[in-house]
């Protein structure tokens, strides 16, 4: 019984994983050095393996007001905070999570957050079919595109790995 429990919960890891939104720039994040956050990261983690996207989204949550408190961007768990809303079918909440990514970004300065958050905000909006949200994120997006104060590389990545899905529902 324990062993098909543990496949089960193995599976679902695997599928979790094999479904994901492709990687984007939250994996390059780096991770706040305090051992509090990393293990609020690391819980939520393991709880969204498992499939419990609330706990998981709990433990992202506190991760996320810690980081805050540090003066950062909380880039990563707000990222995973979308991710447990993505999975659960809540797409407008994911997108509404990673435009407040993109708002925070934008009040640090932090340009190529505030662009990755966007993108992946068009991407959750165009998966879910919503192409009046798709189009409203994607020109605010082309318009940060044009800052030349983002580097070229985050550019053409954002424009290789996003924007080609989008041209596909915007011109529908």
């Amino acid at each position: 019984m324990k062993r098909a429990a543990a496949l089960t919960s193995l599976l679902s890891a695997v599928v979790l994983v094999m479904t994901a939104p492709s990687p984007s720039f939250a994996n390059d994040v780096p991770v706040p050095p305090d051992p509090d956050i990393r293990a609020h990261l690391d819980r939520g983690d393991e709880f969204f393996f498992q499939g419990n996207l609330s706990a998981a989204r709990t433990e992202y949550e506190a991760a996320a007001e810690m980081i805050r408190e540090n003066g950062q961007v909380p880039a990563k768990a707000l990222h995973r905070i979308a991710y447990t809303q993505y999975y659960e079918g809540r797409y407008q909440t994911a997108g509404k999570t990673l435009e407040k990514l993109a708002e925070e970004a934008a009040a640090f300065g932090d340009l190529k957050t505030e662009a990755w958050a966007l993108a992946d905000a068009a991407w959750v909006a165009w998966k879910a079919g919503d192409k009046i949200d798709v189009n409203r994120r994607v020109a605010r997006l082309e318009r940060l595109l044009t800052s030349p104060y983002l580097p070229s590389d985050v550019k053409a990545e954002i424009r290789a790995k996003r924007l080609g899905d989008y041209s596909l529902a915007l011109a529908k």
